[in-house]
């Protein structure tokens, strides 16, 4: 590693692990604590539009219900009707408010938008940050890019890289990610996003899930976290004509966790969220695929659970979008998070996997042909060593094989040189 990149790495990790990066971030929302509860909001069922009164309802009945709307008001009553003034981003949260005690029951994240931003896909982004290099490169690519990101999520990355961080794994993720989000401010590339379009960034699981001795993928008991309350708050908050798409790039474990409490809670995901994973290897879940073997058992869980579920393999699939600084560090902008990018990324060529994640989205919005082989799909379970299965039936699960990789990969260094993919509406079938 050079000096350069082993300067930027020690100033960074010094920041995160002393706790100073917060300092830093004086307009970034940081999420708190959720509470368990059978409370919860009732999903909207259509979209919201600044200038226009929105309804929050409630499902159950807490004693002295508050709510805080995210944009400075506060109300009291088990449901409120509210105007938004202006567009971008917002975290509704209901608790229970009994003199300066808040306990926090169920949320909801909302884009309140303008007739111009209706179209946009929506994107929560679920990351294993200081995993691997790829990760930073899909952050920059989802911030830089048109896309509406709702939220970033931090995870783990396994019990099999304990050496790695130990348990400190998910904090150190999390702090890179707000890294990352400083540096682009610095670097002047937010500036597309208004103050109240920056997304929050929520804690993730520190552990994976555990195999329940039943062998039942439902009797699995969820890990609640800021995480998976986010992406039950985001499919609370999305209009089901345009489903939050949830891209996980590490373990899914929080994708997973969340469809153990929608189930709970009697939540129906299908209609609100899409998963796109980028792990798995060409004919299982653990091998061949870090990600995969953070915690397979979830990759399962996520299998079963009827929600449309996109894997971009991790191998070759993923590693087949490349570069290599050696002849292409011209690709990097000249600013703050380029050099950043630059530094720790090694010598060599390099597979930037994670990216695939957020040009699936983009390709999928403009209709481009950028996914070229993709197989109907079953994930088995343990006993059958995680396998894949195609099958000719109908099925949510969808195997990406081969992509346009050469696509993929001009959108994201163009969208990382500030010049993102325009995103008009899509064409009617």
């Amino acid at each position: 590693m050079s000096k350069q990149s082993q300067l930027i790495r020690q100033t960074a990790s010094a920041l995160l692990v002393c706790g100073l990066i917060t300092s830093l971030l004086p307009g970034l929302a940081i999420a708190q604590n959720p509470s368990t509860s059978a409370v919860a909001i009732v999903p909207l069922d259509g979209p919201v539009l600044a200038g226009k009164p929105v309804t929050f309802k409630l499902n159950g009945n807490p004693s002295n219900p508050h709510w805080d709307l995210g944009d400075g008001a506060t109300v009291d009553g088990s449901s409120v009707t509210h105007t938004y003034q202006e567009p971008g981003i917002y975290r509704i949260v209901i608790g229970s408010k009994v003199g300066d005690t808040f306990n926090e029951l169920s949320s909801a994240i909302v884009r309140v938008h303008t007739p111009e931003t209706l179209h946009l896909p929506q994107v929560l982004l679920d990351t294993d940050a200081r995993n691997e290099v790829d990760d930073q490169h899909y952050i920059a690519y989802g911030l830089f890019s048109n896309v509406d990101v709702l939220g970033i999520n931090s995870a783990h990355h396994g019990p099999h890289r304990i050496n790695h961080f130990g348990v400190a794994q998910e904090p150190i993720n999390y702090g890179e990610i707000l890294y990352i989000i400083e540096l682009s401010r610095i670097s002047g590339l937010l500036k597309h996003r208004s103050e109240n379009q920056i997304p929050q960034v929520f804690h993730g699981a520190k552990v994976p899930l555990q195999v329940p001795a039943s062998g039942n993928w439902s009797d699995t008991q969820p890990i609640e976290c800021e995480a998976s309350e986010a992406i039950l708050a985001a499919a609370r908050g999305a209009s089901p004509d345009n489903p939050v798409w949830v891209l996980p790039v590490g373990p899914c474990t929080n994708i997973a966790s969340a469809i153990l409490l929608a189930r709970e809670q009697g939540l129906d995901l299908r209609s609100r969220i899409k998963i796109v994973w980028l792990g798995g290897g060409s004919e299982k879940v653990n091998v061949r695929s870090h990600n995969g073997g953070s915690d397979p058992w979830s990759v399962f869980v996520t299998g079963q659970s009827d929600v449309d579920f996109w894997i971009i393999l991790e191998n070759p699939t993923g590693a087949s979008i490349t570069m290599d600084k050696r002849a292409e560090s011209g690709l990097y902008p000249d600013n703050r998070l380029g050099q950043y990018l630059e530094a720790i990324t090694p010598a060599r060529e390099k597979a930037l996997f994670d990216v695939a994640t957020i040009s699936m989205v983009i390709g999928n919005h403009l209709g481009k042909p950028w996914l070229t082989s993709v197989e109907p799909s079953v994930v088995l379970g343990p006993d059958e060593q995680y396998q894949w299965k195609q099958v000719d039936s109908p099925t949510t699960v969808h195997i990406i094989r081969d992509i346009d990789q050469k696509a993929m990969k001009t959108d994201f260094f163009n969208t990382l040189n500030g010049k993102p993919t325009t995103l008009p509406p899509m064409q009617q079938k």
